[in-house]
């Protein structure tokens, strides 16, 4: 599955290409809690389903040092960036990158689903 990041502003290295993994992009999750009550039971709170509770992570296997250093880039340059993926095109704010000899992880939360 393929996923491009690209940094906001005009940037001719701010564009990056990735081969992810295809077992998903991360959770979806509903805002709700649960709240113990003193009769054993439970009163469940449910304000339903946002794009912005999503945690997209990109996992994907290093093929260059190249495209490990412009995902590198990415991360300490901008805050946010835009994601496009098979599911959608998201606006996402950088996380956590972690390189790896076998595996690289992207972690980036979303902040708006812009397609």
């Amino acid at each position: 599955m393929r996923a491009v990041l690209c940094a906001l502003s005009f940037d001719p290295a701010g564009v990056v290409a990735l081969n992810v993994a295809p077992d998903g992009l991360g959770e979806t999750r509903r805002r709700m809690n649960r709240v113990p009550t003193l009769d054993g039971g439970a009163v469940f709170n449910d304000f339903g389903f946002a794009e912005t509770d999503r945690t997209l992570t990109l996992r994907w296997t290093p093929r260059s040092a190249a495209t490990e250093a412009a995902v590198a880039r990415l991360v300490q340059l901008y805050a946010q960036i835009t994601v496009a993926t098979p599911q959608g095109f998201y606006l996402a704010a950088l996380e956590v990158y972690t390189p790896g000899t076998t595996e690289s992880t992207l972690s980036l939360l979303v902040v708006s689903k812009l397609a």
